[in-house]
């Protein structure tokens, strides 16, 4: 069974980019929708997060683990824990797979890389270390948010004989800020103030702020209180992401990739997302909401994941002789 995600996006989307929901897509492929329009999976009672840790680099790691299956990852975004995405890691989960989603360093009492390895390429072989100390090998599906979808991608290019598929959502990895008639504005030109007035209003605009809200500020607020300089840090080196080239790799020796963006995302604009999509060589997928919307909207992320699976290609990575039961 194939599923191309790129259909996920209506006429236009090399343009406006229609705006769809993915579970259309994952029922013309013969999958059943997983969720309800809660955003709940059924049987939730027995696909809680189990928080549990580990020792990388002689350091103590919070992570989480749901589900049964080919194992997966979820790299999280900036400022925030793998506890403020347990809706969606467990969204991710239901779509029939084992996943562990860690603490990256910097975030959750994980402590910073150091300083000659705060770069992707450092995050990405950070979580190489951290899949080593629990036991995991090959993997199903690699899906990272924001930050955590350039840890994603640079993990994936380093080690792309153990993924069968990659699942950038809202991700952070094009260097293009904004693009005018005679000028290219690049993210290192975006300044502090841009990225925190778009965080703010994307919050408070959205919809479901009262479900997003205090989810984030749980997280959000002990990291900067704990290690502002270190949030400092990290924002600095993400600034300077270009990891189209990446993924234009990782594209090219056959892993699955596809690439998702909302609407209303403030923070990675949309010809960040061109970018990305383009490497990929995918149309992408556009979905409704602000650059958080999986927190709010874990059904639609279930959905995506689904589309990811099914869409890994035959005698790649960890799709290679492995069973993906789709529920």
């Amino acid at each position: 069974m194939s599923c191309d995600a790129s259909a996920l996006v209506g006429p236009g989307a090399s343009g406006n980019g229609a705006t769809v929901t993915p579970g259309d897509q994952a029922r013309r492929a013969g999958v059943r929708d997983t969720f309800d329009r809660s955003g709940e999976p059924p049987g939730r009672e027995l696909r809680s997060v189990s928080w549990r840790s580990t020792n990388v680099d002689g350091h103590r790691v919070r992570y989480g683990v749901v589900g049964s299956g080919p194992d997966a990852l979820f790299c999280h975004g900036w400022g925030l824990r793998p506890n403020a995405y347990a809706r969606p890691i467990v969204a991710m989960a239901s779509a029939g797979c084992r996943v562990v989603a860690p603490a990256l360093p910097g975030f959750g009492r994980t402590p910073e890389l150091p300083p000659a390895e705060r770069t992707f390429a450092g995050y990405g072989a950070w979580v190489a270390r951290f899949l080593e100390a629990v036991g995991v090998d090959d993997l199903a599906l690699v899906a990272g948010h924001s930050m955590g979808g350039g840890v994603a991608t640079s993990f994936v290019h380093r080690r792309p004989e153990r993924v069968a598929s990659l699942l950038l959502v809202n991700a952070i990895g094009s260097p293009t800020w904004a693009l005018f008639p005679n000028e290219v504005r690049t993210m290192v030109q975006r300044p502090f103030w841009d990225w925190g007035r778009h965080f703010w209003g994307d919050l408070l605009h959205s919809p479901r702020a009262l479900r997003v809200l205090p989810v984030l500020l749980e997280d959000f607020i002990p990291n900067i209180v704990r290690n502002p300089l270190g949030m400092v840090r990290t924002g600095e080196f993400i600034r300077k992401a270009d990891l189209v080239a990446e993924v234009r790799d990782i594209a090219g020796r056959g892993t699955s990739v596809a690439v998702a963006w909302s609407d209303r995302d403030g923070l990675v604009p949309r010809s960040a997302f061109d970018d990305l999509r383009r490497a990929a060589g995918v149309e992408g997928v556009v979905v409704e909401g602000p650059h958080a919307w999986l927190i709010a909207d874990p059904h639609i992320f279930g959905e995506l994941a689904i589309s990811a699976l099914v869409d890994a290609r035959p005698g790649t990575g960890a799709a290679d002789g492995a069973s993906v039961p789709l529920h």
